[in-house]
């Protein structure tokens, strides 16, 4: 939940995730990430993630940078590293660099839209994704966020969340290809938040996340 893209507060943070897809615990992924406004009209990010074990790894280290345009529009760009390392002789480790733009304009205070391109230099028969995003808050403590992404095909999500006096937050949503859902609760007391979620598959089981945030 850390993150580069389309931040939308402007205090300094520090997340580690951890995550375990699927009940596989050979695959659990574990993150940080960075978030610093620089003090004028820009916010810097930067994350890595490592997932696998001593067989079959994957690493992603990305970096970005967010400039708030105008009061109502943001235009994001980032690259991203990632490596694919093996102890298998029968095969040699994979490295590839992805390079992402995204703008974000909001409408009246309440409304967002986002539109993200990104390469995908691992999949020569698609190499590109695509991202829309449109954010409503109904009221002050209630977001909603619907989304349609293209990569190997189209995806699109519906998710909700509600902040109760700032402290307490619930979350809820689902996504298509495949179907799965989501839910969550977080806290938040001073200069920290804790995360605790899940997305349940119908076939995969249930994949448990917890993220740490202290804010700077």
């Amino acid at each position: 939940m850390g993150g580069c893209f389309m931040v939308d507060d402007t205090s300094r943070r520090l997340t580690v995730d951890y995550r375990r897809p699927y009940m596989l615990a050979e695959m659990a992924e574990k993150g940080v990430a960075v978030v610093w406004p620089t003090g004028g009209m820009g916010i810097l990010g930067a994350a890595y993630c490592r997932s696998g074990g001593s067989s079959y790894r994957e690493q992603r280290a990305t970096a970005g940078y967010v400039l708030r345009a105008a009061p109502w529009l943001k235009v994001a760009v980032a690259a991203q590293y990632l490596h694919i390392g093996t102890s298998d002789a029968y095969y040699e480790p994979m490295q590839w660099l992805a390079a992402t733009a995204a703008v974000q304009a909001t409408v009246g205070g309440r409304v967002s839209f986002a539109l993200l391109g990104g390469t995908r230099p691992w999949d020569s028969s698609r190499p590109w994704r695509a991202h829309l995003q449109m954010a409503y808050r109904l009221v002050t403590q209630v977001l909603t966020v619907v989304e349609a992404e293209a990569e190997d095909r189209i995806r699109l999500r519906l998710g909700m969340e509600y902040h109760y006096n700032g402290v307490l937050f619930f979350r809820a949503g689902m996504a298509t290809n495949p179907l799965t859902a989501t839910f969550g609760v977080g806290v938040r007391y001073r200069m920290l938040s804790i995360d605790i979620g899940a997305e349940t598959h119908r076939m995969l089981g249930i994949t448990p996340q917890t993220s740490l945030t202290l804010w700077l």
